[in-house]
Order: C-alpha cells, then structure tokens, then sequence
C-alpha cells in the first residue's frame, strides 16, 4: 500500500515580494524623516545692518604722555555695524569714526585734529513691530590716532592711545515698510584709558555723548 503524501502548499513568490515591497514602504518613509531633521527656523535669526550719524560731543581729557589737557571740539561722529537677532534681541559689533578738532594745551596757537575710533561688540533689545523704544549696551576699544596740526609730536605721543569703552544707547525706532526701520538715538560712552603719567587726581576717565540718526536694513530672515 503506497503511502498517503500531504502536500504542502507553498506561498507564490509574487504574493511574498508584494508583502516585502508593503513593508519596506512605512520603513522607508520613517528613514526619510530621520534624514530630513527640520532645521531651525531662519525667521527666528535675522541679519541686519545699519548705518548713522550724529552730532559728537567730548569731554577734555589730561593727556598722561605729552603732560598737557586735551581741549577737544564738537563734531560729527558715522558708526556702521551688523547684528544677528535672537529670541530676546540681538548680538552684533559695531564701528564708528571721527574727525575731532584738538588744541593741545594752554596755548591758543595749537590747532589741530584727531581720529577717534571704536569697536564695540553690541547687544540690544528687540526691536518694535511699530513706532516704539529700543535699548543697546556695547563693550570695546576706544583709540586716538592719526593727529594733524600745528603741533610737533614725539614718537611716543604720535603713537595711538587706547582705551576701554562701555556704551549705553536709547532712543527710539520706526519701522519703513518690511525691512528697513529708522533710528534716532542717543549714546552714552565711557572710555576708560591708561594711568601712565597721569597727576594725583586726573581721570582716567572720559565721557563722550552722541546724538545720531540712521537706517537699519534687515538683510535676511522674515521677523525682527
């Protein structure tokens, strides 16, 4: 008697691939989200630029290296910078440069000018989506250099002079359109320079003030 076989029936390939192909799909798409991690939104981080200028006013100073004051006349101050913007307002650095008429001294004879630069690393409040207020605070280096005059300078009083500066700023913005704003501030500066050859009592302090008008452009991203 010829034994009974059971059959065993297969499953067909075609059914099989169909079954790989259905859950390769979910996988696939799973590793396509892990791939694509979305990116910080570039809205939230704005560059922007901005240029000024303003009226310049600075206080005399006792000048610790040629042993004279420094009696230094009003004018005008430009300032440029850039800033990138954050959640709670924005970093950024910043430059201004000016021309300052300078008598040396006691002597009415001396006439002459002097550059004064700064570099100041910024950081400032957010900016208004209307007419409103904003508020900066900068740290840097303030340097007198370049003199031209009546005056004969040695070397060592040729040389450029630098000082630390703090800078407080307030004033107020109005927005032109989506990316441009205007800005009418006011600056606060503090130079803090060596004591080298400075007399018993003599500040090593200066204190500068600059009213100053400008237009900021905001280079990329969508919100302030």
């Amino acid at each position: 008697m010829t034994p009974t076989r059971t059959r065993r029936r297969g499953v067909p390939a075609a059914i099989l691939g169909l079954l790989a192909a259905a859950m390769a799909l979910p996988l696939h798409g799973a590793t396509a989200q892990l791939i694509k991690v979305p990116m910080a939104d570039a809205r939230r981080m704005p560059v922007s630029v901005h240029a000024s200028g303003g009226y310049f006013i600075a206080q005399n100073r006792f000048d610790g290296i040629s042993g004279v004051n420094w009696f230094l006349g009003d004018t005008w101050q430009y300032r440029a910078g850039v800033d990138v913007g954050l959640k709670s307002g924005a970093i950024g650095v910043s430059g201004t440069l000016a021309s300052v008429p300078i008598q040396r001294g006691n002597s009415t004879s001396s006439r002459g000018d002097i550059q004064l630069r700064q570099v100041l690393a910024t950081f400032r409040s957010p900016e208004p989506r209307s007419f409103g207020q904003l508020f900066e605070i900068g740290v840097g280096l303030s340097q007198w250099a370049n003199y031209s005059g009546t005056d004969a300078l040695s070397d060592a009083e040729a040389k450029a002079q630098n000082a630390f500066a703090i800078a407080i700023s307030y004033g107020f913005v109005m927005p032109l359109g989506e990316r441009f704003a205007l800005q009418l501030m006011q600056d606060y500066t503090t130079a803090i320079g060596s004591r080298e050859g400075l007399p018993v009592g003599a500040r090593r302090s200066q204190e500068q003030y600059t009213t100053r008008i400008g237009l900021r452009w905001r280079a990329t991203g969508v919100e302030r």
